[in-house]
């Protein structure tokens, strides 16, 4: 049975991939930051697909930490065949009112924490795919969230490197989301009120997103491909 890798994985996005891979029959690797109720639950419902599940909390900021992940995975796991990077922080900082704490989380967590994953995946691992999560920004230039903006446009250019130098034995692909989720502690009508300003006038789903990385894990001939699920925001 196949294993999956997955950062950030008892929430949001991350919780969706990982809930999604167990349903299609992978054994999970859990990556989260703090245990907890939110952890706890999406083990269990991984593990209710039949498939093993087994939880790593760490702090992906602490990057001599994130690169002893992978070979922690391989002495639970024989038989890893993905990655998904979806950890990250989101925080409202334009570039002057960056904080030095904003900069430097931001950048550990978001990109240098993930080129340290797919380094030893690359390594250790050296086959199947990785799919690093992006965001529409990735195509704009938005300072409103300026270290995360910064964040995902290098992680977009390290799986363009990546599948230029490794696409004979591993594939690396992004997936870059638009409207899917409301910020947390957002509004209740949030979606609703920023679907305006997508050309589709709708707002997408965790199900976009999962039926992107089916296509990725599916097309075998696809590499180094950022996916825009976005409704065409990023235009």
């Amino acid at each position: 049975m196949p294993t999956a890798i997955v950062t950030g994985g008892a929430i949001r996005i991350g919780r969706a991939m990982a809930l999604h891979l167990a349903r299609k029959g992978f054994n999970i690797a859990l990556l989260y930051h703090s245990s907890g109720t939110a952890s706890e639950e999406t083990i269990e419902e991984a593990r209710a697909q039949g498939v093993h599940c087994q939880g790593y909390a760490g702090d992906l900021r602490n990057l001599e930490e994130a690169e002893l992940f992978i070979g922690k995975i391989l002495k639970d796991f024989d038989d890893v065949e993905l990655l998904v990077n979806s950890a990250a922080n989101f925080i409202q900082e334009n570039v002057e009112q960056t904080q030095l704490e904003t900069l430097v989380d931001t950048l550990n967590l978001n990109l240098m924490a993930p080129y340290l994953l797919m380094r030893e995946y690359k390594r250790k691992v050296n086959k199947g795919l990785i799919v690093n999560i992006l965001d529409e920004r990735v195509a704009k230039t938005l300072p409103t969230f300026a270290a995360y903006s910064v964040s995902k446009v290098g992680l977009k250019h390290l799986t363009e490197l990546a599948a230029v130098e490794w696409g004979k034995s591993i594939r690396v692909n992004g997936i870059a989301p638009g409207l899917i989720l409301p910020p947390q502690g957002g509004p209740p009508d949030y979606l609703e009120k920023a679907a305006k300003k997508v050309p589709t006038g709708t707002h997408g789903n965790l199900e976009n997103l999962t039926k992107a990385l089916d296509y990725l894990m599916e097309n075998t001939f696809v590499n180094g491909e950022t996916l825009f699920v976005d409704g065409g925001e990023f235009l």
